[in-house]
């Protein structure tokens, strides 16, 4: 009896043993990916993050570059556009919510892009310029 207890402890102790590596290997398949099969995506996680564009507004198009594409890519890629609003257009800002609205919007560059994002602006538009032959002067 002592030695079919004893054999009947050893199986447990091998099968508790065997069990324990089967859940060791499986997670490590799973860390590496090997055993999981894609069967969809997650638009949420797996989707392009896109930034949303702040819009500073002007009141002329002088020194936008406007219709220059490597501009407009630049401004994308810092996370805002220019956008024209003429003096007498409909819907146009008066001076005081303009300039308050931009400022707003400047500070948020601010952080998003670091302290110097407008010289580094005007370099970027100075070489687009260039780049295009737009420069003239």
């Amino acid at each position: 009896m002592l030695i079919k207890k004893q054999v009947v402890v050893i199986f447990n102790f091998c099968l508790m043993l065997m069990i324990c590596m089967q859940i060791n290997m499986s997670y490590a398949q799973d860390k590496t990916g090997a055993t999981k099969l894609k069967t969809g995506f997650n638009k949420r996680k797996e989707a392009p993050k896109q930034k949303k564009l702040l819009y500073i507004v002007k009141n002329d198009g002088r020194e936008i570059l406007y219709g220059n594409k490597c501009f407009l890519d630049v401004q994308h890629a810092m996370g805002f556009e220019f956008l024209i609003q003429l003096k007498d257009q409909p819907l146009n800002r008066n001076e005081l919510a303009r300039n308050l609205h931009n400022f707003g919007i400047k500070f948020v560059l601010l952080f998003r892009n670091g302290p110097f994002w407008g010289i580094t602006l005007r370099k970027r538009k100075k070489k687009c310029r260039r780049l295009s032959a737009d420069f003239v002067g």
